[in-house]
């Protein structure tokens, strides 16, 4: 399994389908998260497969799901915490356009914990950090643009993570399932065994 990141910090996971030799299926989400479909017949789905393989391939397809999850959550915490920031640097790009007919005080900081006061008299521009130590300088409306884009690009990208981690939920849940039927046919099957060894010895 392989991941990658983003600009944002997010990461992408491979999605490469756990259940594909198991049900012999390539069904996905409409963010290809691979789909695992539920046995609704236990017994025609074992009747061509050995149930120790099968119980192999569903725990391990629990524990990718559980890799995906711990992941999408990971993401979720990422993405919402630059959506926050984005957001704020909104608010500072928008506190000081509307003073840039005046002066007014501020605090910055030099360093680590470190901070001094300046003046600042009529901005008539603005710099903003773009990652990777590049800073550039924009009209107000410039930078508020570029703010509210990359704000809408977070957001719609944090909005449909939420979607993919609920949808990894039901599919926690849905291979729970299946694990228990088949556990629960097996058990059974080896008691009608045992009654029918049991028969034949009287």
């Amino acid at each position: 399994m392989s991941t990658t990141t983003t600009s944002t910090g997010a990461t992408v996971i491979d999605n490469s389908n756990p259940y594909d030799i198991l049900f012999e299926t390539n069904l996905k989400s409409a963010s290809n998260i691979p789909m695992v479909p539920f046995i609704s017949n236990v017994e025609d789905f074992l009747k061509d497969k050995e149930i120790e393989s099968v119980f192999k391939q569903l725990q391990d397809a629990y524990s990718k799901y559980k890799y995906f999850e711990s992941k999408l959550s990971n993401n979720i915490t990422i993405l919402t915490s630059r959506s926050k920031q984005l957001q704020e640097s909104l608010d500072i790009v928008e506190h000081v356009s509307n003073k840039k007919q005046d002066s007014f005080a501020v605090q910055y900081e030099l360093s680590e914990g470190v901070y001094s006061s300046a003046t600042v008299n009529e901005p008539k521009s603005i710099y903003l950090w773009l990652g990777a130590n590049v800073m550039l300088e924009y009209s107000f409306e410039e930078a508020k643009e570029v703010l509210k884009k990359n704000k809408q690009s977070v957001d719609k990208q944090l909005k449909e993570t939420i979607q993919d981690l609920g949808y990894v939920k039901d599919q926690i849940t849905t291979t729970d399932v299946n694990v228990s039927r088949v556990y629960n046919y097996d058990i059974l099957q080896k008691r009608k065994q045992k009654v029918g060894q049991e028969e034949e010895d009287k």
